[in-house]
């Protein structure tokens, strides 16, 4: 076997060193790669352990449209993400399924409280559950001698007021989510429809006809800025004595609703119809019934016209 001369011998030896160098550095980085990898798989336990189901709304809402279970979705959050009060899916059903002390299953609606963009987490601070539930007396009605804002759209929240032309404001009805008339395929620029009951139906009745009666006078609708945190305006109209007679024997009135109208004429009267009689006082019997006559004959009048462009634009009539 040949010897090594020294040049040899030392570079052999430089060799194994670097070898040797180079596996412990190598053995070192697995060592520190393997430690980070526990690490992170640890901190990923623990984040997902951390997640929470949350709620989240999957297009953007406004203040005061109903929150329905179409629009929300079911998702895993991060702690840091899932806000405090921030709502479940089984919460948010719970919101909806209320039932009364006899038990019966109550027709309710989420609303949101404020504008909601699209992906965003629900808070219980969000929503609230609409006061008001379906009757057996709700009814869909079209309107169409109401003088309606210009900015009005669907889903908007209104009032309806009468407005005399001595300065008195009336509130008839309050917080009416409005829904444009659709002519096939294009809105009515008068006419919209609102969910009233057979008490609101007879109370709005005569309103138009006080409006009618009164030249100068004319029924408004106002939008509410914010519904969803908004609450509902305290109605302040007083039907007449005729009116609140019929309210009083209607069967189809629910009798809450009837002891409430009541309860605003008996109270009331002096305060907000008085002001209403007098100025009807001083109206001859013809001069009114001729506002009643051309006021419903433009209702009519309306109506036909639209009903005649609904059928054009949807049957070719």
């Amino acid at each position: 076997m040949a010897t090594l001369n020294p040049l040899e011998k030392k570079a052999r030896s430089s060799f194994i060193k670097g070898l040797l160098i180079a596996s412990l550095i190598g053995i070192i980085i697995i060592v520190v790669l393997g430690m980070l990898i526990f690490k992170m798989k640890g901190q990923e336990r623990e984040r997902i352990a951390a997640q929470k189901q949350v709620l989240i709304i999957n297009s953007d809402i406004k203040s005061g449209e109903e929150v329905t279970m179409d629009l929300v979705s079911s998702e895993l959050a991060n702690s840091e993400v899932a806000t405090e009060g921030a709502l479940t899916m089984a919460q948010f059903s719970e919101l909806s399924t209320i039932t009364d002390e006899a038990g019966n299953l109550l027709a309710v609606k989420v609303i949101a409280k404020i504008d909601i963009p699209a992906k965003s987490i629900i808070t219980q601070d969000m929503i609230s559950v609409e006061d008001e539930v379906v009757t057996d007396d709700l009814r869909e009605q079209e309107y169409n001698m109401i003088v309606l804002p210009p900015t009005l759209e669907s889903g908007n929240t209104i009032d309806i007021r009468l407005r005399l032309p001595n300065g008195e404001d009336f509130v008839v009805i309050s917080k009416k989510k409005v829904q444009l008339s659709d002519l096939g395929g294009t809105f009515s620029p008068t006419s919209i429809i609102l969910n009233v009951t057979e008490d609101e139906i007879l109370t709005m009745s005569a309103a138009i006809v006080d409006a009618y009666q009164i030249e100068g006078s004319k029924l408004t609708a106002t939008k509410y800025t914010d519904p969803g945190l908004q609450a509902k305006a305290t109605p302040t109209y007083v039907p007449s004595t005729a009116t609140i007679n019929l309210i009083n024997s209607d069967p189809n009135i629910v009798n809450t609703a009837r002891n409430n109208l009541i309860t605003r004429y008996n109270s009331s009267y002096s305060q907000y119809r008085a002001g209403i009689e007098g100025i009807l006082s001083g109206i001859d019997q013809s001069t009114k019934q001729l506002g009643v006559e051309t006021g419903t004959g433009t209702e009519t009048a309306t109506q036909q016209s639209e009903r005649q462009t609904y059928l054009e634009q949807m049957y070719g009539e």
